[in-house]
C-alpha cells in the first residue's frame, strides 16, 4: 500500500528554471566563459550533480567542474533560491493529498540546505512532512536521497513513490527500489514515455491516489493474558499500536497474581510490554497511557512501577489516572496504552 509520495523537486513540484539558468549564467562569466543561453542545453544542469550539469554544458571535468558547482552555489541563494513558478494546481492538489492521508516527501539533487529554504517560503511547506537533497560534496545519488526519506518516515520502499520529470529520477527510484510516476511537465525525459506510468497535469494524481486505506491488523500474543470477551489484545492501524487494557493475570496460570497493588501493576506492565514487542514496538514508543484504580490511595504505588517502565523513554507518554467503582475481576489497577510502530 502506498502510503508516502515523495516529489522531486525542481521541474516537478516548482518550476525553478529561470532562477538555475540565471545562477548557471552568472557563475559561467565568473569563470570567464561565455554563457551558454540556450536553455535547452541548460535544461541538463536540472537532475545530475550541478559539477555534471557543468560538464555537460560546459565541458568541464575534475576539479573545475566541482570547482563551478561551488561558484553556483554561493550564487544561488541570491539569484535564484526565491525565483521559481508554480505549476497551475498543484499547491491545492498536495494539499489535497496531505488530507487524504498520504505522507508529502521531497527527494532533489538540489543542495538539501537550499532546498530546504526554498520550500520555506513556498506555499508548500504546511504539507511537506520530510525533505532531503544533495550533500556538499555531491556524493548522494537520487536513489541515496530516496533511501534517507523512507528511513525518515519509517516506511520500506514498497509503501512509496517517487514522482519526478526526468531519467534520473527514474534511475534513482529504481535504485531505491521504490514505484515511479513520471510528469509530463518541467525537463522531461529526453527518450520519451515509453514504458513508463506518467501523469500530464496535476490533477491526475487525485485520480490515482484516492487515500490511504486504514489497514487493520490484530495483535496477539501468549505472553500476555488471553481476551476474556469480544475485544483483542491490540490492534495495528496507519502505524499505531491501540492497546486494551491489561488487568493483572498471570499469561501462564490464567490466575490474577497476589500481593499489593504493587504487585499487580508490575503484573499489568510486563502484559503490556509483551503486547507491544509482539507488535513489534516497545515502551519508548508509547505516546499515550491511561492508568484505571480502584482507589485513588493507590496513586502513588502504581506510579513508582510506572516511572520505572517508562525509564528509558526519552519522552514520556501523555496519561491520564482515573479512580473507578470497580475494575474486571475486581483488580486494584488497569493500564491501556497507545503507541507509534
Amino acid at each position: 500500500m502506498v502510503r508516502a509520495l515523495l516529489f522531486d523537486l525542481d521541474g516537478t513540484l516548482l518550476d525553478t528554471s529561470k532562477g538555475i539558468f540565471r545562477t548557471a549564467d552568472k557563475s559561467a562569466i565568473s569563470l570567464g566563459i561565455k554563457p551558454c543561453r540556450d536553455y535547452v542545453k541548460y535544461a541538463q544542469f536540472v537532475g545530475p550533480p550541478l559539477h555534471v550539469g557543468f560538464n555537460k554544458v560546459y565541458g568541464l571535468s575534475g576539479k573545475e567542474a566541482f570547482e563551478a558547482a561551488r561558484i553556483y552555489k554561493s550564487f544561488y541563494p541570491e539569484t535564484g533560491l526565491n525565483v521559481y513558478e508554480y505549476y497551475s494546481g498543484l499547491v491545492d492538489v498536495v494539499k489535497e493529498l496531505r488530507r487524504r492521508g498520504y505522507l508529502i516527501g521531497i527527494s532533489t539533487l538540489k543542495n538539501e540546505g537550499a532546498a530546504k529554504r526554498m520550500i520555506a517560503s513556498s506555499l508548500f511547506a504546511p504539507y511537506i512532512d520530510v525533505i532531503h537533497g544533495s550533500d556538499e560534496a555531491e556524493t548522494l545519488g537520487k536513489g541515496d536521497i530516496v533511501a534517507l526519506c523512507l528511513s525518515d518516515l519509517s516506511l520500506s520502499p514498497s509503501e512509496a513513490v517517487l514522482i519526478g520529470d526526468s531519467e534520473s529520477d527514474e534511475s534513482g527510484a529504481g535504485k531505491a527500489g521504490v514505484g515511479f510516476l513520471a510528469v509530463s511537465w518541467g525537463f522531461g525525459f529526453p527518450s520519451g514515455y515509453d514504458g513508463l506510468e506518467y501523469i500530464d497535469k496535476p490533477e491526475e494524481l487525485l485520480e490515482k491516489y484516492k487515500g490511504v486505506i486504514a489497514m487493520i491488523e490484530k495483535v496477539e500474543t501468549k505472553n500476555a493474558p488471553a481476551a476474556i470477551g469480544p475485544y483483542s489484545q491490540a490492534v495495528k492501524v496507519n502505524g499505531m499500536l491501540y492497546c486494551s487494557g491489561q488487568i493483572p493475570i498471570n499469561p501462564v496460570t490464567g490466575n490474577i497474581v497476589e500481593g499489593d497493588v504493587k504487585a499487580q501493576a508490575e503484573q499489568v506492565f510486563k502484559n503490556i510490554k509483551a503486547v507491544l514487542a509482539e507488535a513489534g514496538t516497545d515502551e519508548t514508543k508509547v505516546v499515550k497511557a491511561t492508568v484505571f484504580l480502584k482507589s485513588m490511595d493507590d496513586f502513588a504505588a502504581v506510579n513508582e512501577v510506572y516511572a520505572s517502565f517508562f525509564s528509558s523513554s526519552s519522552v514520556l507518554p501523555a496519561r491520564s489516572a482515573v479512580a473507578v467503582q470497580k475494575l474486571p475481576k475486581d483488580v486494584m489497577v488497569e493500564v491501556e496504552v497507545i503507541a507509534v510502530l
